[in-house]
């Protein structure tokens, strides 16, 4: 079954807002670790092209350049390292009850904010 991408975006700049918060295209992610990789996964749960790269700023500074939302969606951030130095690290959905279908943070379509 062929899968037709809603969103086909050459390069997508999202806007970090706090430490917690990003958004761009529409929707918005908020969560504790890690939002523009969260960001990734929620546009590719949008229906936006895996293969579209993505610029994270905060202001006019550029803060993170992710090659395409496909990879980062695979990262997370982890802080439980035996150094104590936070690094990239393979997403696992998260399990149990509060999980939503397919284990994907919350997704928030227009200016909405959505906890993950």
């Amino acid at each position: 079954m062929a899968v037709s991408l809603q969103h086909r975006c050459r390069s997508l700049r999202a806007d970090l807002v706090g430490q917690t918060q990003a958004t761009t295209c529409g929707v918005t992610v908020s969560g504790r670790n890690a939002p523009a990789l969260a960001l990734c996964r929620a546009l590719i749960e949008a229906g936006h092209d895996p293969d579209s790269p993505l610029e994270a700023y905060r202001g006019d500074t550029l803060c993170l350049r992710v090659r395409s939302i496909g990879e980062g969606a695979k990262l997370t951030v982890s802080e439980a390292t035996n150094d104590g130095k936070p690094r990239f690290a393979l997403f696992r959905p998260f399990s149990g009850s509060d999980a939503n279908v397919g284990g994907w943070p919350p997704v928030a379509q227009g200016r909405q904010e959505v906890a993950a």
